[in-house]
């Protein structure tokens, strides 16, 4: 437990209120009984009615149970629960029945059952994929019509548009399929609102993807891999199964989450020791919670597969075995600019591209915050989320990681040595990961 801090515990937290209701139930008084075996807890604590609620965790992830009536995860129980076995007062023994009842689930639920693995109907399978095919082909077809009237008309005329006239293109585009292509014609009032700049910048990333689309068995296998990955065909396991794996120290740099309708999109960054970065995405739809993952701030050697294509950014972890974090492996603005400028070559179309910056400085401009370093500058998001890490940095070098979205850096992290600084989703200031 020595890497559980109560920083790190307490960013669990799904919200300021459960923060600071865990941290009150983190003493041994609040809770009838508390105990731990190996990486597992679990514990009793009086709640509104006769009977107590029953809460257990695995460290592995960590992953909650509890049996309170709250909708958040984790609760404030296992929030607390986490804390006292931390704080060394949750004594060892056997767990209750409950708790041994509940992660035995879990290991069968992890566990293969014999007689899964069924043949695979290959020309039922092709079948699928041509009614597939054709069907975006159809929505590739309405999407272009529908952006050469909006192209005609002009973008005044777009913005004056209301959400639903967008919203309908994009349900057009589910049906079709095509989720990728939907996502991106529900965000163009947003660009609108950016400006002109943004909103021709994706317009033309879309133009890109529908004539990529029917150009596709003219591109290379890397190129074709980005394009049916952006339209919204996933990669499956047997896709990454002959992958070779990437070997390295990695650093879990930062985390975002994105509430796309009912799903829920986890981006989690993890940045190596040799200076190439990954992008793990998880997903959870219909209200259930995302599976837990390692926090910003955790560091790990072992293996990562990339998913096919011409980024070679997202990718997917195979092993992990805790390790000491270091400090991040940047590199200057201009080596950072050269590689953005290869990653558009490879893949035109590509939305964002993380950039992990060695000793620069934070500055203020006539148009809102930079980073520069040796002459050269970087335009950096404006508003409250950058003055935590300009307040951090103090006005002198560190390493910065963050996302280039065509106009600006957005950052995610800050490094000083290997101290590593994340916005908190549960407070508006800055809390120092474990290092």
């Amino acid at each position: 437990m020595d890497d559980w801090t109560e920083p790190r515990i307490l960013d669990l937290a799904p919200d300021a209120g459960s923060r600071k209701a865990g941290q009150s139930l983190g003493r041994a008084a609040a809770w009838v009984l508390a105990g731990r075996q190996g990486r597992l807890a679990w514990g009793e604590i009086k709640g509104s009615g006769a009977a107590p609620y029953l809460t257990a965790l695995s460290l592995d992830g960590p992953v909650f149970k509890c049996s309170c009536p709250s909708r958040k995860f984790p609760c404030k129980h296992g929030l607390g629960l986490v804390l006292v076995l931390a704080a060394g007062n949750a004594p060892a023994g056997e767990p209750p029945g409950w708790v041994a009842q509940w992660q035995a689930k879990r290991t069968a639920a992890a566990t293969p059952k014999a007689g899964e693995d069924k043949p695979v109907d290959a020309k039922a399978q092709d079948k699928r994929r041509q009614q597939r095919e054709a069907k975006v082909d159809a929505g590739v077809g309405e999407l272009e019509l529908w952006m050469r009237d909006l192209v005609r008309r002009g973008l005044a005329g777009a913005r004056a548009e209301p959400y639903a006239f967008w919203d309908r293109m994009g349900a057009r585009l589910v049906d079709a399929q095509a989720p990728g292509l939907a996502r991106r014609v529900r965000e163009l009032p947003g660009r609108l609102a950016d400006g002109d700049d943004a909103a021709v910048l994706a317009l033309g990333r879309l133009a890109l993807l529908t004539h990529g689309w029917r150009r596709q068995d003219t591109l290379p296998g890397p190129l074709r891999a980005e394009l049916r990955a952006a339209a919204g065909f996933p990669v499956t396991a047997e896709d990454l199964a002959p992958l070779p794996v990437v070997a390295d120290h990695w650093t879990v740099t930062a985390q975002t989450i994105e509430q796309e309708e009912s799903l829920q999109v986890r981006s989690t960054w993890l940045c190596g020791a040799a200076g190439r970065v990954a992008q793990v995405l998880d997903f959870a739809a219909g209200g259930r919670p995302l599976q837990a993952a390692a926090a910003p701030g955790q560091a790990f050697r072992g293996d990562v597969v990339f998913h096919p294509g011409a980024a070679g950014l997202r990718a997917v972890i195979r092993s992990q075995e805790r390790a000491d974090q270091q400090p991040l492996a940047g590199v200057g603005i201009a080596a950072a600019l050269d590689g953005l400028a290869a990653a558009l070559g490879r893949v035109p179309w590509l939305e964002e591209w993380p950039m992990t910056l060695r000793k620069v400085r934070f500055a203020r401009t006539e148009r809102g915050f930079a980073v520069i370093e040796d002459g050269r500058m970087l335009p950096v998001t404006d508003g409250p989320a950058v003055l935590p890490f300009v307040a951090v940095a103090g006005g002198g070098e560190a390493d910065v990681f963050g996302v280039w979205d065509g106009r600006a850096l957005h950052v995610l992290a800050l490094g000083l040595g290997a101290r590593l600084y994340q916005p908190s989703a549960a407070s508006p200031g800055l809390v120092r990961r474990a290092a």
